[in-house]
């Protein structure tokens, strides 16, 4: 079972990512999704955590920092919707993947039901669908 944290909870929301200024609540969305991922392959950390042990450049993370500490690797960051990547990496037994949308924004892939992802999205911690159109990349893990 995955924990699905919310990168605005006030936990850690008002904490810095890294050795930058930028807040967790404002732009913790990547290391939230991570987060999310580190409790489903069993070495759970929250977000607060996230941004203090993994490697930045300013406040975008540094992939190969995951492969450092956690127990499950960064594999590959893909530009683009590459659906057969993020399909194989969201039905394999010990992948996993997080989706860029509106370039902005990471999401964890759950599932693909027609047009659409079901995702947990860190923003609010919760579940939605997302249609496929608006994911500009993905970002792909395996233990």
């Amino acid at each position: 079972m995955m924990t699905l944290y919310c990168q605005r909870d006030n936990r850690w929301g008002g904490k810095t990512i890294g050795n930058s200024k930028s807040l967790i609540k404002d732009y913790g969305c990547t290391i939230s999704a991570i987060a999310s991922l580190s409790s489903w392959y069993g070495c759970d950390h929250d977000p607060a955590w996230m941004a203090k042990n993994l490697r930045f450049l300013n406040d975008l993370i540094l992939w190969q920092s995951i492969n450092e500490k956690l127990c499950f690797k960064w594999k590959w960051r893909a530009y683009g919707y590459q659906e057969k990547r993020i399909l194989d990496s969201i039905k394999g037994e010990t992948t996993s993947c997080i989706l860029q949308v509106y370039s902005r924004h990471w999401v964890v892939g759950i599932k693909k039901i027609g047009n659409y992802y079901w995702v947990g999205d860190p923003f609010d911690g919760r579940r939605k669908f997302i249609h496929k159109k608006y994911i500009t990349g993905s970002a792909h893990f395996d233990k």
